[in-house]
């Protein structure tokens, strides 16, 4: 399984009803497809709003996805539930539908020990065939973390292909790669944290994130930044790559980095700005609300300020 580019985020678009707008999600595919340095989608991430959704309308935007993708890029299906009889189906449906890799975070609600959690993810992989990603992050909003010494408890498992780490903590991702890189891809959804990797560690770095959102919202047809940076660090052109990285970490400090710094993906704001740079992006599901007008604002300031509208 051979991974390149940014695997990220296709936001789910909805009717003012609260209903999947399926064609609208179907045209998210191929725009999303199309940002500079998008290498594949990673479905079900949290900015998908997957925990609002029903597991038949989880497995109904699967289908939809992957139909519309349609073996031509990878897709790495999230397939996290607090339950492991559900992720299990879902990842057995993501399997039959053609996903590449499953992603499955740690159980995100109610008592959770660290050999509950091992045998969570054994059950799950036990029913299932095929790749799957587990998560390690640091940002309190998902309530556990995975830590470096619980994934190296997990490298027994034939189907774990590798560990997606959220965190500014450089020292979590040295021993995550110490204790797991020879097994597993140690990987991220951040740009700096990618490239940390490719300094620190090049025989063990990716060539891939996962989860990521700021190519639909840190640039544009006209100032592809992610895809600069992404052609420069497969390259191994470093020095290059982090010169555009600093150009899209100092883009995102002020729409998003901020708010993971208070431990939360803020979904409801990033799906908005993406809505402004092409994606169809309307409707939420509770419990999301709309992002305060004066924020939301302040954010478009940005990106015009920037050039990107």
């Amino acid at each position: 399984m051979k991974l390149r580019g940014y695997f990220v985020a296709c936001y789910t678009p909805f009717h003012a009803n609260g209903e999947i707008d399926e064609a609208a999600l179907r045209r998210n595919v191929h725009a999303t497809l199309a940002k500079p340095g998008v290498g594949g989608l990673s479905l079900h991430a949290i900015h998908q709003e997957f925990w609002t959704l029903t597991l038949d309308e989880r497995k109904r935007v699967t289908d939809a996805v992957l139909d519309e993708v349609a073996g031509k890029a990878p897709v790495v299906v999230g397939i996290s539930d607090n339950s492991a009889r559900n992720a299990i189906a879902l990842g057995r449906h993501a399997k039959a539908a053609g996903a590449t890799a499953a992603m499955l975070w740690p159980p995100t609600y109610g008592p959770r020990t660290a050999e509950g959690v091992r045998a969570f993810f054994e059950e799950v992989a036990a029913g299932l065939d095929l790749p799957f990603f587990c998560y390690s992050t640091t940002l309190s909003e998902l309530g556990y973390h995975l830590d470096a010494p619980q994934v190296e408890r997990l490298l027994a498992i034939p189907h774990l292909a590798g560990v997606q780490v959220t965190t500014t903590d450089a020292a979590l991702f040295d021993d995550m790669v110490a204790r797991c890189g020879h097994r597993l891809a140690v990987t991220t959804s951040l740009e700096e944290s990618l490239l940390y990797l490719h300094r620190r560690h090049p025989a063990r770095a990716p060539t891939f994130t996962l989860g990521s959102s700021r190519p639909l919202f840190c640039q544009s047809a006209a100032q592809p930044h992610c895809g600069r940076y992404m052609d420069a660090l497969l390259a191994g052109r470093l020095d290059e790559a982090e010169a555009h990285q600093k150009r899209i970490a100092a883009i995102a400090q002020k729409l998003q980095t901020r708010y993971f710094a208070r431990g939360f993906h803020h979904v409801a704001l990033f799906k908005r700005l993406a809505g402004r740079m092409g994606l169809e992006t309307h409707g939420l599901r509770a419990p999301l609300s709309e992002p305060d007008a004066a924020e939301l604002e302040e954010c478009l300031a940005v990106l015009r300020d920037e050039g990107l509208l």
